[in-house]
């Protein structure tokens, strides 16, 4: 299984965790779960990117966190919880493994070390959803897309990424004409090739700059 989560589990914890857990495609615009429409599953993502968003009875909404590789979508099933005010949106096209929330909480609840992991994750990516909230009310819409782009590279570790301009702007909760222009502004600093919805990096740090925020990592550290 290759998720950066699981990788910080001990060798007999992971073996425990791969039994109860089978891969999976995820498409594009998949939802996996909803307020109101709760999966009960835990997804360790592997090539896949998840968007945590706040949907609005409008249906407008915020993307506040995004998991790819590193990480799981739906953990708080493993802890008894539930499914809280987040929608689960499938940004990126790609596999992860899927396991049964209930059965990983009779799993954790006797695998003190890996509710730890999987505590330390639920905390690091908490910071991650606060800085995002903030950054909605403090920054412009130029210096969250470049957060964005980053972002979803961390995630998909790849340079070239698809984001559409309607999906962005779905992500930001702005206008898709606001989109439109910051991208624009990014490509003419040299920073982005974006054609068609295809983003290509070409200045990482002139990103990081635009975007007001240090580097990203692509995983946790060891617990």
């Amino acid at each position: 299984m290759h998720n950066g989560l699981a990788a910080q589990l001990s060798s007999p914890d992971l073996r425990l965790l791969e039994r109860r857990c089978k891969p999976v495609e995820l498409s594009a615009g998949d939802v996996l779960a909803a307020p109101d429409k709760p999966h009960g599953h835990v997804h360790f993502l592997t090539s896949a990117s998840v968007a945590l968003v706040v949907r609005h009875t409008d249906g407008s909404g915020l993307a506040v966190g995004l998991a790819g590789r590193e990480g799981a979508v739906g953990l708080q099933n493993a802890l008894g919880l539930g499914p809280g005010n987040l929608t689960l949106h499938v940004q990126g096209s790609g596999t992860a493994f899927r396991a049964e929330g209930e059965a990983l909480r009779r799993l954790v609840a006797r695998r003190g070390n890996m509710l730890r992991v999987f505590a330390v994750y639920l905390w690091m990516f908490s910071q991650e959803v606060a800085a995002m909230a903030a950054a909605s009310q403090t920054h412009d819409i130029k210096a969250r897309l470049a957060h964005w782009i980053l972002l979803s590279h961390a995630r998909n570790g790849s340079d070239k990424l698809y984001l559409t301009h309607a999906h962005i702007a779905d992500m930001l909760g702005v206008r898709r004409a606001g989109v439109t222009l910051a991208a624009v502004e990014l490509k003419e600093l040299g920073l982005v090739d974006y054609q068609r919805g295809r983003v290509h990096i070409l200045n990482g740090d002139g990103l990081r700059a635009v975007a007001k925020r240090p580097a990203l990592t692509h995983g946790l550290p060891r617990a």
